[in-house]
């Protein structure tokens, strides 16, 4: 189907997309929406109603004006519009308002000059309306990287910022947003053409055989983002986008073998995109050699040692001891400076799932900005701080966090304090002793609450129990907070 021609075929696609979408729409609604006279709107209408006429059903005029389709007509023509979608051209368009995004995210990465909304909405077969919400989503996601920006004149919007955070942003949205090979055919066939994914798919499928004879571990969301990294560069190259800095090549030997299988696919590798090659292989989080023990530099253990001690001062506990720990968070950490210093972090798919459940390790991992702040002038952000708490939550003791509430004066605070240490020992840790409205006002995060009154107009982490007790801590108070403990310690012991 040629340019022009599916042009207006797209255009008809809009059209029944918002009549089905709304109860009616005036003619000058429509005009707006689609850019075009009264007269091309009457012919697309008889053109469309032509095609659903086989369907027995219609587009509706009504008498004052306006068109519509009816309520019980719309599962039809959605039909309809579903074989019109599929039956259009070869190439893809997006079908969602999240493949739009990802979709316009992506291509607006490929544009030298700025760009229309108009000519952005021609580009997705959306409306003008559709791709103003979708420019917003554009900025909001481009917020949360460093050295990268949506700018916007009278010319219109285009991506701004160095080339090789540009280059990163896009593989790790890609990678993050697609689920599943048919969204990255799709994406990338949308971007490219049908033969530029064919190269992909097979690049996609020869890597993991690269990887593993050099002693790479093989990760397949690891895999995908790298295969995206290096596409994306040669695309970018093809396009005309050089990286800015030179970079020095190391020799790698695994990029080396990479460069080659690239070479015989007729791509010609510069030095400086092998040193940019490399800097994705070794900074990303999930890629760790097998055959060889991984290590970070002393600058990154001292940086780890800083923080777990830290860490161990504000919540008690011995994090600081544990050589394995430091071992494995040092060598993350280094990873994640260094992304973050290129200017993009690794998206967390299960950021939500660790905030709701981690949530005292995500405070403690939150820590190491002030010293990452003070060393480099960087911030990790909510994404980079969860991969933390991971670590933390593995190494973690199990011993219980509490805090005790008294509202009877310090003495008998201190009291039930020394009690309860007494009878449970280390299988306790009580952070603090504080009054309701101390609590209210500092709400920490800790697994128990032993109180000698009622809570109330107070909002609970998930995760924080209630244990109502005496204020002079009775035999059964204290048998009480020990079964608890019991109880949560098998639980513990279960998940792991």
């Amino acid at each position: 189907m040629c340019r022009s021609r599916w042009k207006m075929y797209g255009r008809k696609i809009k059209l029944i997309r918002v009549l089905v979408e709304n109860e009616r729409l005036s003619s000058a609604e429509l005009m707006k929406k689609l850019q075009i006279s009264q007269r091309t709107l009457r012919e697309e209408i008889r053109e469309i109603n032509d095609v659903l006429e086989k369907e027995n059903v219609y587009i509706r005029s009504l008498s004052v004006g306006g068109y519509y389709i009816k309520e019980e007509e719309k599962e039809a023509v959605q039909r309809q519009l579903d074989r019109m979608i599929c039956q259009s051209r070869q190439d893809v368009f997006p079908e969602t308002p999240d493949e739009r995004l990802l979709f316009g995210f992506a291509w607006l990465f490929f544009q030298k000059e700025p760009v229309s909304i108009q000519k952005a909405a021609e580009k997705l077969y959306v409306s003008r309306t559709a791709m103003l919400q979708t420019k917003k989503q554009i900025q909001d996601t481009i917020r949360w990287y460093h050295d990268i920006y949506l700018e916007s004149g009278p010319r219109g919007m285009w991506i701004s910022g160095k080339e090789e955070v540009r280059r990163h942003v896009l593989a790790e949205i890609i990678n993050y947003w697609t689920y599943g090979s048919i969204l990255v055919e799709r994406v990338i066939t949308f971007l490219f053409g049908p033969e530029k994914y064919i190269q992909y798919r097979d690049f996609y499928h020869a890597l993991p055989g690269m990887l593993a004879a050099h002693g790479y571990r093989l990760i397949d969301k690891a895999i995908e983002g790298f295969s995206l990294d290096i596409f994306i560069s040669l695309m970018r190259c093809e396009y005309g986008f050089e990286l800015d800095e030179t970079g020095s090549c190391c020799g790698n030997s695994c990029v080396e073998t990479i460069c080659g299988y690239l070479e015989g696919m007729g791509y010609k590798i510069s030095d400086r995109e092998k040193a940019y090659f490399e800097r994705c292989l070794t900074d990303k989080r999930v890629f760790y050699t097998m055959e060889t023990e991984d290590s970070a530099e002393p600058e990154y253990v001292a940086i780890t040692e800083e923080f777990l001690e830290e860490t161990d001062k504000k919540y008690e506990t011995d994090y600081h001891k544990n050589q394995e720990l430091i071992h494995k968070l040092s060598v993350h950490i280094m990873k994640m400076i260094r992304r973050i210093r290129q200017g993009y972090f690794e998206m967390n798919t299960i950021l939500k799932d660790i905030m709701d459940h981690y949530e005292r390790e995500v405070e403690m991992a939150d820590g190491i900005n002030p010293i990452l702040q003070k060393q480099y002038g960087i911030t990790a952000n909510i994404h980079e701080i969860c991969y933390l708490a991971v670590y933390l939550r593995a190494y973690s003791s199990r011993t219980l966090q509490a805090v005790v509430l008294c509202d009877l004066g310090e003495g008998i605070a201190d009291n039930m304090v020394r009690q309860i240490k007494s009878y449970c020992g280390e299988k306790i840790r009580i952070l603090d002793k504080m009054s309701l409205a101390e609590y209210r006002l500092r709400p920490l995060p800790v697994d128990l609450l032993i109180s000698g009154f009622r809570i109330h107009h107070v909002e609970l982490p998930q995760k924080t129990k209630i244990i109502y007790v005496d204020y002079l801590l009775r035999e059964e108070d204290l048998k009480n907070i020990q079964e608890f403990l019991l109880r949560s310690k098998e639980k513990n012991a279960e998940k792991e």
